[in-house]
C-alpha cells in the first residue's frame, strides 16, 4: 500500500513538473528570437504560471483589451476611451469591419502594478473586403498600473 502511494505521488510529481515547464518552454521557444533581444530580461516572465486570483483579473483586463481591439471609428475617441491601449484600435477611414484574435499567455500582479503578456492577430476591411490593415502572432508586453478606478494599462511594448 505504501509502495503505490508512493508511485502516485511521483507520477502526479512528474505530470506536474511536465505541465509547468512543457508550458514554459512551448510559449518561450514559439515567441523566442527576435523577441528575447528586444525585450530583455522582460522576456522570461513569460514563464511565469499565473496564480488563480491573477488569471481572474488578467481576464477582466483581457476584455478592455477586447474593447479596444473591436473600436472603429476616429481617433479622438479612441485616444478618450482607451488611453495607452487606442493604438489598437481601428482609426482606418475605410475600415468598416474588424476581426481580431487575442490569447492571454501570463499575468502578475502585486500591490500598485503588474503586467500582462499577450499575442494577438487583426485584421481591418473595408467595404470591399480588401484588407486595410492587418497583423499576425504579434506579442505584447502590457504594463499595468492600479488606481482608483481599477487596473489599467499604462503602456505596451510590441517587436516593431
Amino acid at each position: 500500500m505504501k509502495k503505490k502511494i508512493i508511485c502516485i505521488s511521483i507520477v502526479v510529481l512528474i505530470v506536474l513538473l511536465v505541465y509547468i515547464f512543457g508550458r514554459g518552454i512551448y510559449f518561450y521557444g514559439m515567441y523566442s528570437v527576435p523577441n528575447e533581444r528586444y525585450f530583455g530580461n522582460q522576456y522570461k516572465e513569460m514563464l511565469h504560471i499565473m496564480s488563480f486570483q491573477d488569471k481572474k483579473q488578467a481576464n477582466e483586463i483581457m476584455k478592455t483589451v477586447d474593447d479596444a481591439f473591436s473600436f472603429i471609428g476616429n481617433k479622438e475617441d479612441a485616444d478618450s476611451g482607451f488611453g495607452e491601449l487606442s493604438r489598437y484600435c481601428v482609426t482606418e477611414e475605410d475600415a468598416v469591419i474588424e476581426e481580431h484574435d487575442l490569447k492571454l499567455i501570463t499575468a502578475d500582479f502585486d500591490k500598485n502594478k503588474g503586467y500582462l503578456w499577450f499575442v494577438y492577430n487583426q485584421e481591418a476591411l473595408d467595404s470591399n473586403d480588401q484588407t486595410t490593415m492587418g497583423s499576425c502572432d504579434i506579442l505584447v508586453r502590457a504594463t499595468l498600473e492600479k488606481t482608483n478606478q481599477g487596473w489599467i494599462v499604462v503602456d505596451t511594448k510590441e517587436h516593431p
